[in-house]
């Protein structure tokens, strides 16, 4: 049966629009089936990608075919036996890992959201012609891809690339542009930190510096993955974006322009974050990727599939992402425990935590977790920052109870050996399992409450074990739940604030603070506390003034100007902190 063919052309980059073509030859006399996906592995949310085509049409070499709609990403195509040819355009103006994008300074791919499928050939190989565009805006463009190259193998090349079956396509994003990059060797295989878009750093030392974070997932699970021969970063630079998608052999990957620093300037939040970003994607090339959910072998992209498991596959993702930068001596000690109390924080500000499990959130992800409102930090808890929690303690208590001699990466290379390389889905019931035997009945006890009940995680003793001192804090900033720590009882709205056009607006409210007690809804503007006006820089010390007092608060909702009592209280200790009491303890965890 001859291979599919897909050729990916630019137009003119701005209109936004990719041109594709398709080619088959039809394996039937019955009407043939094209689709597109509804969903992207990795991001559990109906995307419904169809509503970007434009100008869908089939052809033979005798004229037009009939093209049916069978449903919102499905259509039918009545043909003549011959080599069919279906051409359209795709909107791409989603500055997103998920979907496509272009424009006259670089444009991505996602295949998953614009390559169609061949129903009854989705197991043929594929060709895919990349044609080098000639809009004078783009003459100096190249692509990138993990694609394997058609007599080539180049990573960089216009032309010809090949996958085994359109599963496997969807799998290896496309990068175009006016590439950085830098190339770096980690395990006798090619990476490359890709960038398009403009930034002010230097790709070299990032490469440099993800060099050692990728060895150290590799060693985790004794080798990269078979036919894992090169792996890309490849990076979107933006104003202000942030986010990543993995795949076979490269992530998808936004950043902001100043993300990436130059090679003399001091390690910063931001950059510390892109490279947690980057040590997430990398590690999701066996967890996520290879070892994943029983329910998603093979990946159905119609409708949504549902698995109790995120909490592992996101949750020790997470855990190592932070994790690998301090064990890599990337970042300090002091820096890596700051950031773990930040996700700690992010957990015990709501009641989400009280209200859903962490399996129930694996298994709401596709409305719950990727639709979430103002409201969410007390109606669900995030299966990532839980996750990283669960994976943390069942860290602490594997390394505790060997005296340093196993620890949870031990665990992730057996599930690895286990599950992952012999391309076994695993269950919930597996997982849980496996973790019983590195910590035994009595912890398994403690695995299986956190992970089905909705009680407050509480990490405390499992710290001290170790001499790490885990406490929480009021909050210092009133209005600004991700406070700084402050021992002192200070007053709180329990609401989070901005400044919009001088007007400071609602962003949050946290159910039972004062402010909703006080009627206080997303989107308000609020005037004045008291007789005292409000402004951005002086709310601190309004709020400070009131001691367990009732008062009049002020705030417009849409046009309208409402009074009503607030009772200001007290912050609830949620700031948690991380202090190391004993070194030597510590070393059995952060060596």
């Amino acid at each position: 049966m001859a291979p599919i063919k897909y050729k990916v052309s630019i137009e003119n980059p701005l209109k936004h629009q990719f041109k594709i073509q398709i080619t088959f030859t039809p394996s039937t006399d019955k009407l043939m089936h094209i689709s597109l996906p509804n969903w992207i592995p990795g991001s559990y949310m109906i995307r419904d990608f169809a509503k970007h085509v434009l100008e869908l049409k089939a052809h033979d070499k005798n004229g037009e075919l009939c093209l049916t709609t069978i449903s919102k990403n499905r259509f039918a195509i009545n043909h003549n036996q011959q080599e069919v040819t279906v051409s359209y355009l795709y909107y791409a103006f989603d500055m997103s890992v998920r979907k496509a994008y272009l424009d006259q300074e670089f444009g991505f791919i996602n295949p998953a959201s614009a390559l169609f499928c061949i129903d009854e050939l989705k197991h043929q190989e594929c060709l895919v012609e990349l044609i080098k565009p000639n809009h004078p805006l783009i003459t100096n463009w190249q692509p990138a891809s993990g694609l394997s190259g058609v007599e080539h193998n180049e990573c960089f090349a216009w032309g010809d690339y090949s996958a085994n079956n359109y599963l496997e396509l969807t799998d290896y994003p496309i990068l175009f542009g006016e590439l950085d990059v830098a190339e770096f060797s980690v395990a006798d295989t090619p990476h490359y930190l890709v960038t398009v878009g403009q930034h002010f750093g230097d790709v070299q030392r990032a490469a440099q510096d993800l060099k050692p974070l990728c060895q150290y997932h590799i060693d985790m699970f004794d080798g990269l993955p078979q036919g894992v021969d090169k792996y890309l970063f490849l990076t979107m630079v933006t104003d202000n974006g942030f986010g990543g998608l993995e795949h076979l052999n490269s992530t998808a990957l936004v950043c902001s322009r100043f993300d990436i620093l130059n090679k003399d300037q001091d390690i910063d939040d931001n950059y510390t974050t892109f490279l947690s970003l980057c040590s997430h994607e990398y590690l999701h090339t066996w967890n996520v990727k290879r070892l994943k959910p029983k329910e998603f072998i093979p990946y159905q992209l119609e409708q949504e599939v549902y698995t109790k498991q995120l909490w592992f596959y996101e949750g020790m993702t997470s855990y190592f992402d932070d994790l690998s930068l301090v064990e890599t001596n990337t970042i300090t000690q002091e820096k890596y425990l700051e950031i773990l109390a930040k996700a700690l924080t992010r957990i015990e500000k709501g009641q989400g935590q009280l209200r859903q499990s962490v399996v129930e959130s694996s298994l709401h992800t596709w409305t719950k977790f990727y639709q979430q409102d103002e409201g969410a930090a007390d109606q669900i808890v995030s299966y990532y920052l839980k996750g990283t929690a669960i994976a943390c303690l069942m860290d602490l208590i594997i390394k505790h109870d060997s005296q340093g001699k196993q620890s949870l990466r031990d665990l992730m290379n057996q599930a690895w050996h286990t599950y992952g390389k012999n391309q076994i889905g695993t269950t919930q019931e597996q997982l849980e399992a496996l973790f019983k035997t590195f910590i035994g009945q009595d912890n398994h006890d403690l695995l299986h409450d956190v992970l089905y009940n909705t009680n407050k995680i509480d990490l405390t003793d499992a710290f001290a074990k170790v001499g790490v001192a885990l406490t929480y804090h009021s909050q210092q900033n009133g209005t600004h739940l991700q406070g700084i720590i402050n021992d002192s009882e200070n007053n709180w709205l329990g609401c989070v604030t901005a400044l919009n056009n001088n007007n400071l607006v609602v962003k949050q409210v946290l159910e039972n603070s004062p402010a909703e007690q006080a009627g206080i809804a997303v989107n308000d503007h609020l005037i004045a506390i008291g007789n005292f006006r409000l402004n951005n820089t002086n709310i601190e010390k309004v709020l400070s003034t009131i001691k367990g007092e009732t008062t009049t608060i002020h705030y417009f909702r849409k046009d309208k100007l409402y009074q009503s009592m607030l009772k200001v209280e007290v912050s609830p200790k949620f700031i948690a902190s991380l202090v190391v009491q004993d070194a030597d303890k510590a070393k059995v965890w952060l060596k």
